[in-house]
């Protein structure tokens, strides 16, 4: 089958590789459509340590049952019998995997075999641009589950990427007010403005950082960091107000440094979140067929074949492009 593999830091190529073997309780998927996940770029720039050539990568789809039917997948793949699993915390499993990651081959591939409880037949109503958005928003769904933010809160949005535009239209459906998006790309910004954001601040220079300081007055009853860079992470501690939530989703940096004595000071309360559970991932889902979240007119398909070009337009110059998708098969 042909299968686009990361074979060094930066780059891409095209291959022929073995079609995937189904186990017990798998099936096949055909892949039609394969989404570009920041992870994937993050392994694409050789940023990820669980992500190391020669790999398949990719973990979102949309493709066909043998039976023509279309579906898309849960990537995220849980033992279903440990404590975690057990307690409905599948994403904390403790062994789990993800298409696309260790050695597990991923979606930029005709085909990909995973176990038939993470497929999930989607209408034809539901164009692949939407349907591509089942495990990102997942990601959100999970996010303000266990947030539990209070009715009509303030929030704050760093990092104005994928992520960023989910969290402020799946936040707008459930009563977030005043909601800020801050960036260092004036052009997501100006998506954010059209998605719904009350304001929005460049802070990509010290001047425009301590704007969206004082834009954010007291600060903001919950602040997520979309983005993960060390900035963008002390950025959230600042605009958030005392006895708020910090949310950590992004994972652009391994490792940084936050004012801890600030936020010590200021009793902020801090969630980390990661990945969702199946019931996360149904939700997403259900959300989407019911046509309330949609990137459509920013989202971008290219073939496969040109895999080396999408993924550095999306790691270096994304423009408005809030979502890549990879076109597998027709």
């Amino acid at each position: 089958m042909r299968a686009l593999v990361y074979t060094a830091p930066g780059q891409v190529e095209m291959q022929e590789q073995p079609r995937p073997s189904a186990l017990a309780g798998d099936e096949e998927i055909a892949i039609q459509v394969a989404g570009v996940c920041g992870s994937d770029i993050s392994g694409f720039l050789g940023h990820s340590a669980l992500r190391k050539p020669p790999l398949v990568l990719g973990h979102e789809l949309v493709g066909r049952r043998r039976n023509g039917r279309r579906v898309v997948a849960n990537p995220l793949v849980s033992c279903g019998h440990c404590n975690a699993c057990i307690s409905g915390a599948q994403n904390l499993c403790d062994s789990w995997k993800l298409l696309g990651l260790g050695t597990t081959p991923g979606t930029f591939a005709e085909y990909v075999a995973l176990p038939s409880a993470q497929v999930y037949e989607v209408p034809d109503s539901l164009t692949s641009e939407q349907a591509i958005l089942a495990e990102p928003l997942a990601n959100i769904v999970h996010m303000l589950r266990i947030v539990a933010p209070p009715p009509f809160f303030r929030f704050a949005i760093v990092g104005a990427g994928t992520m960023g535009a989910l969290a402020l239209l799946a936040s707008l459906r459930i009563g977030a007010r005043d909601v800020l998006a801050v960036d260092v790309n004036d052009e997501r910004l100006a998506i954010m403005r059209q998605l719904g954001a009350s304001a929005v601040v460049n802070v990509s220079g010290a001047e425009q950082a301590e704007q969206a300081k004082s834009a954010a007055g007291r600060g903001y009853d919950v602040v997520l960091d979309a983005s993960g860079s060390a900035a963008a992470r002390q950025m959230a501690f600042d605009l958030c107000r005392p006895g708020g939530q910090v949310v950590l989703l992004g994972m652009g940096t391994q490792r940084s440094e936050v004012n801890f004595v600030t936020s010590i000071r200021k009793e902020h309360r801090v969630v980390m979140s990661f990945a969702y559970t199946p019931a996360d991932f149904r939700r997403s889902l259900d959300l989407l067929i019911a046509g309330e979240i949609n990137l459509t007119p920013w989202t971008v398909r290219m073939p496969l074949e040109r895999g080396q070009e999408a993924m550095e337009r999306m790691s270096h110059n994304p423009g408005v492009a809030l979502k890549m998708m990879l076109q597998v098969a027709s």
